[in-house]
């Protein structure tokens, strides 16, 4: 989720076709502070739809596009996971493996690691006292204390541990819901991601030999006979890959080279063009039918529907003045959130998402300005 991105290729000419005539190769090399905004905009819709549900306010509003079986999260999350293997899939064509593994890590993993620190010992301490009233009992190494929970999550295991012995599970709305601990459900995304670097990665080595368009699309052909095989015989597909794959892990991937092969074949791509009336088309009407059609071929078309509109968003996003605040916002806002939750400063879904949204964007602020920003100035390609 969702950890995104600053890719550093070759800018185009200074002449630059008209809007309208942009091809999506032309967009993206011109490196548009509208992409920016967008994955703002997309992890703010993931705040907004966990308002819901961390809240106490009911079920999480819609998706826009698939509306019957998506979440606006859902949607948010398939949004980010279709840019990234755009902006991602980009990056891995163009550089050398040692170079994209770098700047993969140096922008995802030093803000991660510093998130699970301040959730576990901040979020989750303010948890811990708040029900119990005192530290006593807080700093253990046990199995579901606050040291294993950050050395767990470092290691980005799919399987993600998401509490801290009992904290939130007995004192906010998310919690008695569901008698856990969740201390920041959000990350689940990130270990699925790497893996999606992991893979993208691994086609890029093989590109220079057999073509990158020729590789991306065999890896997303085979994505799809595996998402198929968890879809319509879920019994054989796990027994022969369940030990290496799971289905979630398959549709975010598929989405993922979805927009990596959008990448390969940028320069063809009209970024207003009938394709994009077309991938329209195709969402609705992907939404429409079930969730393996709504979680695989409507996200995936978001590839297509987002850099559009981020196009036409570019001179708004001149506000943000090169902050990419998207990793952060995405990162901190469900601790904020259980935060509010706990001691019921918010009385309604607008309030709440006020008061989350200026907490969350302050620490947002103090990710990039602080960590993500000074190492990719520190390791930026030469």
């Amino acid at each position: 989720m969702v950890g995104d991105i600053t890719v550093e290729l070759p800018a185009v000419d200074a002449a630059q076709p008209r809007l309208t005539s942009l091809t999506l190769e032309q967009f993206l090399a011109g490196r548009s502070a509208g992409m920016d905004l967008v994955r703002l905009i997309l992890a703010f819709l993931v705040l907004v739809s966990h308002t819901w549900a961390l809240g106490g306010f009911g079920d999480e509003p819609p998706s826009p596009l698939t509306p019957r079986f998506l979440t606006l999260g859902g949607f948010a999350v398939g949004g980010f996971f279709a840019l990234s293997g755009l902006l991602v899939g980009r990056s891995a064509l163009n550089r050398a493996p040692r170079a994209f593994a770098r700047s993969r890590a140096v922008r995802i993993l030093p803000a991660y690691f510093v998130t699970l620190i301040i959730s576990a010992f901040g979020a989750g301490l303010i948890g811990w006292i708040h029900d119990r009233g005192t530290l006593r009992g807080f700093f253990s190494f046990a199995a579901d204390g606050p040291f294993t929970y950050v050395g767990r999550a470092a290691l980005m295991p799919i399987e993600f541990s998401h509490g801290i012995g009992d904290v939130f599970a007995r004192s906010t709305p998310y919690g008695r819901a569901t008698g856990n601990s969740w201390i920041n459900g959000s990350l689940w995304t990130l270990p699925y991601e790497m893996r999606c670097y992991l893979v993208v990665g691994l086609l890029a080595v093989l590109a220079p030999r057999f073509g990158g368009r020729r590789v991306i699309a065999t890896g997303l052909l085979i994505t799809a006979v595996l998402a198929a095989g968890f879809h319509w015989g879920p019994a054989g597909t796990t027994f022969v890959v369940g030990p290496y794959l799971d289905a979630q892990l398959v549709a975010l991937v598929f989405v993922f080279l979805a927009g990596a092969l959008a990448a390969a074949y940028a320069d063809r791509i009209r970024l207003f063009g009938p394709l994009t009336v077309l991938a329209l088309i195709v969402a609705v009407a992907a939404g429409l039918r079930s969730l393996f059609f709504a979680e695989h071929v409507a996200n995936a078309m978001l590839v297509l529907l987002l850099p559009p509109i981020a196009a036409l968003l570019g001179h708004a996003a001149g506000v943000l003045q090169g902050a990419d605040l998207s990793y952060g916002l995405y990162l901190y806002a469900w601790p904020v959130q259980q935060v509010i939750a706990l001691h019921d400063w918010a009385t309604s879904p607008v309030s709440f998402i006020i008061i989350s949204t200026v907490f969350a964007s302050m620490l947002a602020a103090a990710s990039w300005y602080g960590i993500e920003r000074p190492l990719l100035r520190r390791w930026k390609p030469r």
